[in-house]
């Protein structure tokens, strides 16, 4: 089976879109109107500019704490192998990752809550000669709740520790 969330990336960009478009106008009103000082508080209207530009700073602080990911998904091109392909929506220049592991070597996966609850984290464990290797997480946090469950289905259906079960 293959899966990617290339479409919950084009949701959540047109999301980014729609609310720099919302704050720019609610920061242009302020500096080139006195619109805030006369129906709201009386105080210049450019403190109430700045004020918005700072909410949306920290909107944007927010959004990279959730570290969206593009996650491509493939266990059907080598069928030995899982391909676990992931990258960040939120970089100029992202780093491209890849975790391949065969089918009888996946140990476990679990899901970490992280960032207050706000950021999921897939785990991956494999066994390796060595003993157990544990991945870097992944943040699931771009997934819709549909292709969330798909992927961590279709990884517990081949760890040998099931997660879903519990």
């Amino acid at each position: 089976m293959k899966f990617d969330n290339k479409s919950d990336y084009e949701r959540l960009r047109g999301q980014l879109a729609l609310i720099t478009i919302f704050f720019a106008t609610l920061i242009a009103a302020g500096v080139l109107y006195d619109f805030y000082e006369q129906y709201f508080f009386p105080i210049p209207s450019w403190i109430y500019s700045i004020f918005f530009a700072i909410l949306f700073v920290l909107y944007l602080i927010y959004r990279y704490h959730k570290r969206y990911q593009i996650i491509i998904y493939d266990d059907e091109e080598d069928p030995q192998h899982i391909a676990l392909k992931f990258y960040s929506m939120t970089s100029f220049a992202p780093k491209y990752n890849m975790i391949k592991i065969p089918k009888n070597d996946l140990v476990k996966i679990e899901v970490q809550k992280s960032f207050y609850n706000k950021r999921d984290e897939l785990i991956i464990y494999q066994k390796v000669k060595k003993g157990i290797a544990k991945y870097k997480p992944i943040s699931l946090t771009g997934l819709n709740k549909q292709n969330k469950q798909l992927l961590l289905e279709m990884l517990d259906s081949y760890a040998k520790i099931k997660w879903l079960s519990k």
